[in-house]
């Protein structure tokens, strides 16, 4: 899973949400690829590493605390879909 995966499946869905693409050649799991998405009540990012880490974090504005917080190992495929869609749930306020 990469950045493009992100683009072509669930970025259309957060049109609320301004998203800034970013990448770092020399990360601690490879290339980094980042994105930061920020909307009015919460603030997110996503790391996808070149060696198939993949990081995922977000904080709620109006809470004060972050809601997410996981570093997925490369081996975990079925988990980082599943995190991703946890993300896409809280984001969009789908519980």
């Amino acid at each position: 899973m990469d950045v493009s995966h992100f683009k072509n499946h669930f970025s259309h869905k957060l049109s609320n949400y301004k998203l800034t693409y970013s990448s770092y050649p020399d990360g601690d799991f490879g290339y980094l690829e980042r994105v930061v998405i920020e909307g009015p009540d919460k603030v997110a990012g996503i790391d996808f590493w070149s060696r198939g880490w993949l990081d995922i974090d977000i904080y709620d504005l109006v809470l004060d605390q972050q809601v997410m917080n996981v570093l997925i190992e490369p081996a975990e495929t079925q988990k980082k879909e599943e995190e991703l869609i946890k993300f896409m749930r809280i984001l969009l306020d789908c519980g």
